[in-house]
């Protein structure tokens, strides 16, 4: 029987350890566990990123040509042999980051920034443009993760916005490993706590609050470019002065900070998490137009949505009223709502404001 490792996000019940776990010197689950809901918890409350199961499945049979045809986008991108060696690329890079992450925060050795940046670059290197990463990345967020993988999926996406706004390689460095680092301050607070589920008491928030300040202390230890750790302290801040830890307005909040923190909620709020699914990404576009020029800054802002938009275009998406149909038109003037062809009628959502995208299918 083979041994196979595999990343936590593609455990099932049902399979079986074939390796002892550790995190660190703890031994945190036998080999010949048979993983159950509870054993999936004990992974995920103690960070682990990959364990080593029994392979009794079979290959994958090919779906008959006819089901091929029927596919929608997202499946032919995710069935594509290059998102499929993106994916272990990305998986790679997640566990080895998550080893370099708590390096960092617990020894005293130098941050090596040129290194954190080529372990992004190679995830990008599979992917031939921006728009090719973005939709990867699309299609590969559902790590069970909030501190690995979303600190690396930030990293890659602050990557793809820099490239959008013709940042220079020295500045698109910088930006890439701000997005890795940014929130290493929550590996000193309570894992129960990052990892809660439920709602979140006050106090418990004000704990969750210090990870900026925290992640700051860190890196400023550690004497490494002061813009990283700008981002690091910053990356809560709104424009008009309603984040935190500060509560500093716009032109207070370093510029690497202010594109970080529109990458870092858009990633969070569209990944899907134990506790939550992510939410459509059309949707957090109307969510950022509703408020967003005001919190955030619009030079950053603006482009993103865009880009974001275009990554889309082609996809099957499903709308309010229970129709799909296929994004064939961006629309700048309200990025949240673009040209759909339902069958054979096209449906501009810009004169339809009864109608929204609720899903990319």
């Amino acid at each position: 029987m083979n041994i196979t490792p595999i990343m936590l996000h593609k455990v099932q019940p049902g399979m079986v350890i074939a390796e002892d776990v550790y995190k660190g010197n703890q031994l945190v689950v036998l080999r010949g566990t048979i993983i159950d809901d509870d054993v999936m918890k004990l992974l995920r409350n103690t960070s682990v990123i990959s364990v080593s199961i029994y392979d009794r499945s079979e290959e994958e049979k090919p779906k008959p040509q006819q089901e091929q045809a029927k596919a929608t986008y997202s499946e032919r991108v995710r069935s594509s042999e290059a998102f499929q060696k993106f994916e272990k690329s990305f998986e790679s890079a997640t566990h080895d980051f998550s080893c370099k992450l708590n390096d960092i925060a617990a020894k005293s050795d130098a941050v090596d920034i040129d290194e954190l940046f080529s372990s992004a670059n190679e995830v990008m290197a599979g992917t031939s443009n921006t728009h090719q990463l973005m939709e990867f990345l699309s299609n590969i967020r559902y790590f069970d993760d909030i501190t690995y993988a979303h600190s690396l999926n930030v990293a890659l996406l602050a990557n793809i916005l820099g490239r959008w706004l013709h940042f220079n390689e020295e500045t698109q460095k910088l930006l890439t490993v701000a997005g890795m680092l940014h929130d290493i301050g929550k590996l000193n607070i309570p894992p129960e706590l990052i990892k809660k589920p439920g709602r979140l008491t006050s106090e418990e928030f004000a704990i969750i609050k210090q990870h900026p300040v925290q992640g700051y202390k860190i890196l400023k230890a550690k004497k490494v470019d002061e813009n990283i750790a700008q981002a690091a302290l910053l990356h809560h801040e709104k424009c008009d002065g309603t984040g935190y830890p500060y509560g500093l307005k716009g032109e207070r909040i370093n510029n690497l900070a202010k594109l970080i923190t529109i990458v870092d909620i858009y990633e969070a709020m569209t990944a899907n998490r134990s506790y939550h699914k992510g939410i459509c990404p059309f949707a957090v576009i109307k969510l950022y137009e509703d408020e967003g020029y005001a919190k955030y800054d619009p030079a950053y802002l603006v482009p993103f949505l865009q880009g974001i938009s275009d990554t889309y275009l082609h996809n099957h998406v499903l709308l309010n009223d229970g129709r799909q149909g296929e994004v064939i038109l961006t629309n700048k003037s309200a990025i949240s709502r673009p040209g759909i062809m339902i069958g054979k009628d096209f449906v501009d959502l810009a004169r339809h404001p009864e109608l929204s995208i609720i899903a990319v299918l």
